[in-house]
């Protein structure tokens, strides 16, 4: 991974980082450590906020408390190499490519809309998530399978 690639973290990857306590919380910290000593630019989008906002703060996930999440929430937006990015033109296109051609429902349809989103902006997918492989055109990377 070089300089000025474009990475796209899941909100798997905000979480992990996040709970010390989670299975994955070291390798997902170090790859956020890894990209901010590399300068690394993240894509930031409202679907992976939210979900990092709201299963953070669940009290059935006791991950974290709302003023800890939040801390970590404005850590991220105030990353120097941190963007915002959100659908344009092509979203729709790729986003409907990929649920009528891999026949997705239901709870795939948020990873095919993150799919479209990194495919669009040219990004690089980062999630801990393996079901993202099956994504034509993704480039993704799971930091802790990083084979």
């Amino acid at each position: 991974m070089t300089r000025g690639t474009l990475f796209l973290p899941d909100a798997n990857i905000w979480l992990n980082a996040l709970s010390q306590s989670s299975r994955d919380h070291l390798v997902c910290r170090q790859w956020l450590d890894q990209a901010t000593v590399a300068g690394w630019e993240l894509l930031l989008n409202d679907l992976t906020e939210c979900a990092l906002l709201r299963i953070g703060t669940h009290p059935q996930f006791g991950i974290s408390t709302p003023a800890v999440v939040l801390a970590f929430h404005k850590a991220m937006l105030d990353y120097p190499q941190a963007r915002r990015c959100s659908p344009s033109g092509r979203h729709h296109e790729i986003l409907s490519g990929f649920i009528t051609g891999l026949g997705l429902v239901g709870n795939d349809i948020n990873d095919a809309w993150l799919a479209a989103l990194a495919v669009e902006h040219r990004a690089t997918l980062v999630s801990l998530d393996e079901g993202f492989s099956r994504f034509p055109g993704l480039l993704w990377h799971n930091p802790a399978n990083p084979a």
